[in-house]
């Protein structure tokens, strides 16, 4: 057989495996790609062998990334929305309606994309791409409409899309009984978000916020949320969880609340426009539409 141009292992089985790796489950990503449970265990199976090493923890109607299997879902994600983006350009060039939002990996795979998904069923002649970084998106921002989390409203055309809630959270296999108790909490193995440039709030800030100012213990220190999240699943500590981002994880049984406490962020989630782009009839019916969509 001749040897591929970029030696890479079936696109199909890479699709395949870059969907049940964001949606956390062989059974969710079945549905989503309107095939068996089997099947998508058939195709990571096939990509694992192809490869030589595992992607994913098996457990108990659970399956969680290896450190491999985050490398190679984080490298496919970039890809696969720069494939997006460009898609999206040459599709307009043809008169198509199209728009391009930006977002966290966090607030893309666990909020935004579901959402776009439904827009579609009833708006599938609009195009929805997606810019995805976790960095601020520089100014004047480019894409048509961003999602971000910011204290003081942006200065930019900007609508207040949610708020949300902090709460401690970790995997139900290391969660043995909630501890209701703020010093015992701060010695938990604590999985610290190191991203200074998103605002978001830490461990210091939120047992600050709650009275206590003592030492706080750490596990792991990690740069990017979706990563922090995923290490609480492997069971590796407790992550400071954003209660609306994260509800899909609870939902699922993946994360469960570690201890009671909770506190209100003290930002909240905006939905700001490129200049000008509110004129534009797709852009004003996906951003309606988003708005009337948020629980």
């Amino acid at each position: 057989m001749a040897q591929q141009y970029y030696d890479l292992p079936s696109l199909k089985m890479l699709a395949t495996f870059e969907c049940a790796a964001r949606c956390g489950s062989f059974k969710a990503a079945g549905a989503e790609l309107n095939v068996t449970t089997s099947a998508i265990s058939h195709q990571v199976k096939a990509l694992e062998q192809d490869l030589g090493f595992r992607l994913f923890e098996r457990g108990h109607r659970l399956v969680n990334l290896t450190p491999e299997g985050r490398e190679l879902m984080e490298a496919l994600s970039a890809g696969f929305t720069s494939l997006s983006i460009v898609i999206s350009q040459l599709r307009a060039n043809h008169e198509t309606p199209q728009l391009t939002i930006g977002a966290t990996t966090a607030v893309s795979s666990l909020w935004l994309t579901p959402r776009i998904t439904q827009f579609w069923r009833s708006h599938g002649d609009i195009t929805v791409s997606q810019n995805v970084r976790d960095r601020p998106f520089l100014r004047p921002i480019q894409p048509d409409l961003v999602i971000e989390y910011a204290i003081s409203p942006p200065k930019e055309d900007a609508i207040r899309l949610f708020d949300d809630m902090l709460i401690p959270l970790c995997s139900p296999s290391f969660q043995e009984t909630q501890i209701a108790d703020l010093s015992l909490l701060a010695k938990a193995p604590l999985i610290h978000l190191d991203a200074a440039e998103t605002n978001w709030t830490n461990w210091p800030n939120w047992f600050k916020s709650l009275g206590y100012s003592g030492a706080i213990a750490t596990r792991q220190r990690v740069n990017n949320y979706t990563i922090a999240l995923q290490l609480a699943q492997d069971g590796i500590g407790v992550v400071l969880g954003w209660k609306r981002l994260a509800q899909p994880l609870m939902d699922s049984g993946h994360l469960v609340q570690f201890s009671p406490f909770q506190t209100k962020a003290p930002g909240a989630f905006y939905l700001i426009f490129k200049n000008g782009a509110h004129t534009r009839p797709e852009v004003e019916s996906f951003s309606t539409w988003l708005l009337a969509h948020v629980e």
